[in-house]
Formats: structure tokens, C-alpha cells, sequence
């Protein structure tokens, strides 16, 4: 008897499918942009919010991962509720993989800079010099969002689409400098 291939109902790239893949339905897009720009803001706000002592210890950094990680749920959480209520359908396996492939860009918000402050942890970066280059990737992204849709969209980024992602920076440093600002 000739063996045969196992199908497994899980994989990494049907998992993965879309964020590599053909264009993106526009409210696919939406809403992996919005995760970007959302977990982004709060990963800075979070970042802000560290002196460069914090950063001696893992406290900082469990703060910014626990940042990314609490967004991610409730992202995923809200997005799940949110079908249920366009749609008036139970959450399949298939919906969640969808859910949570339009999350990545916040894991991906929270991912270089924690890996920044767990150098500054191992003794590789000076903390101050982790701490700042955290702000300034979370901030350069911010500032990116113009390719960002155009990747998305499978489009060249216009120059409006690149002010508008310097401007959303600019904004971005506001909201973690209020944040500061009300809690020092």
C-alpha cells in the first residue's frame, strides 16, 4: 500500500497566508493597520514612560511585553466580538487564524524594541542607549505607516501617504509625552 501524505489542518503557511500572499481586501488592511498603528502608540507610551535605570532590571522589559501582549488580547478579543456582531456567526478556527494574523503588526510593534531592552539587560547596550533606540524604531515606525499601506495595498506609497505616517509620528510622540506627562 502506497504511503500517503497526512493532511494537518494546521499550518504555518495557510497560518501565515495574506501578510506574504496576494493583496489584501480592504478591510483586511484596515485592520492590520490599525493594529500597527494602535499597538505602536501604546508600545511607545509604555516606552516613555521608562528611565534608563528601569532597565537593570526585567521589570522594564515585562512592562513593554506585558504592553504588547495585554494589546494583542484585547485586540483579538474586541476583533472576535466585533465579527460576532456583523455577522451574527460563531467564531470558527478559521475566523480566529484570520484574527490573528490581522494582530501580528502588534507583536511586531512589541518585538524589536523589547529585544533592545533585553540587550541593555544582558549588559550588550548601555540602558540609556536601549531605551532611545526603543523610542526612536517604535517612533521610525510610526513614521513608516505610508509604505506600510502600500505594502498592504500592493501599491507604491504616495507622498501623501508619507506625510500622513510622519504627521501620525508626530502625534504619536504627543500621546507618549501626555502619558508622561500625567503620570510623572
Amino acid at each position: 500500500m502506497p504511503a500517503t501524505k497526512r493532511s494537518f489542518a494546521w499550518s504555518l503557511p495557510r497560518f501565515l497566508g495574506g501578510l506574504w500572499g496576494g493583496p489584501l481586501a480592504p478591510e483586511d488592511a484596515a485592520r492590520r493597520v490599525a493594529a500597527f498603528v494602535y499597538g505602536d502608540i501604546l508600545v511607545l507610551a509604555a516606552l516613555v514612560a521608562l528611565d534608563p535605570e528601569d532597565l537593570n532590571g526585567p521589570k522594564a522589559v515585562a512592562y513593554v511585553v506585558g504592553t504588547g501582549v495585554s494589546t494583542f488580547v484585547a485586540h483579538l478579543l474586541a476583533e472576535s466580538v466585533g465579527f460576532r456582531v456583523r455577522t451574527d456567526q460563531r467564531l470558527t478556527g478559521e475566523h480566529l487564524r484570520h484574527e490573528l494574523r490581522d494582530s501580528v503588526p502588534i507583536v511586531s510593534a512589541t518585538s524589536l524594541p523589547a529585544l533592545l531592552m533585553g540587550a541593555a539587560l544582558l549588559g550588550w547596550l548601555e540602558a540609556g542607549t536601549a531605551l532611545l533606540l526603543a523610542i526612536a524604531v517604535t517612533v521610525l515606525r510610526l513614521a513608516s505607516l505610508g509604505w506600510v499601506v502600500g505594502h498592504v495595498r500592493r501599491r507604491r506609497a504616495s507622498m501623501r501617504t508619507f506625510l500622513f505616517g510622519v504627521l501620525l509620528a508626530l502625534a504619536g510622540v504627543g500621546a507618549a509625552a501626555l502619558k508622561w506627562w500625567l503620570t510623572h
